[in-house]
């Protein structure tokens, strides 16, 4: 009991090592990425992971943003349309309700020689005993 035997600082350090990406190493051969931020300079290698997380955030924010002004347009022409037709709706109905008027329709058939009658209609009475 006298030795300690608990060995946490040591396993900490090996799990902070990073490891070599080979994303990282490609883009290096490919690109020459020392030869564009120096030979001594390994921050961009190391950090690419990170690098190309934050590219792909701001693509796809873009992409949101790009997405969500054509909706806006398209909800703004949408709307335009919809209050035409509504304006339309309304003339039509309009139209429709003057037209179903007994004045405007005796003025319609009045070209036919048809008048109003002047006389009320015979009123047809039916006694129910006599049936």
């Amino acid at each position: 009991m006298a030795k300690n035997t608990f060995r946490q600082p040591e396993r900490i350090a090996k799990q902070k090592q990073r490891r070599k990406l080979r994303l990282a190493s490609w883009l290096n051969d490919f690109i020459g990425l020392d030869r564009l931020f120096g030979e001594d300079n390994a921050w961009p290698i190391q950090h690419i992971d990170r690098i190309l997380w934050v590219t792909f955030l701001l693509i796809l924010y873009i992409g949101l943003n790009h997405n969500a002004e054509r909706l806006v347009r398209r909800t703004q022409r949408v709307k335009a349309q919809v209050d035409e037709l509504r304006s339309q709706f309304t003339v039509l109905q309009a139209d429709f309700n003057k037209s179903g008027k007994q004045s405007e329709i005796s003025k319609r058939v009045a070209a036919m020689g048809l008048a109003d009658s002047q006389t009320p209609p015979h009123k047809i009475v039916v006694k129910t005993d006599e049936h």
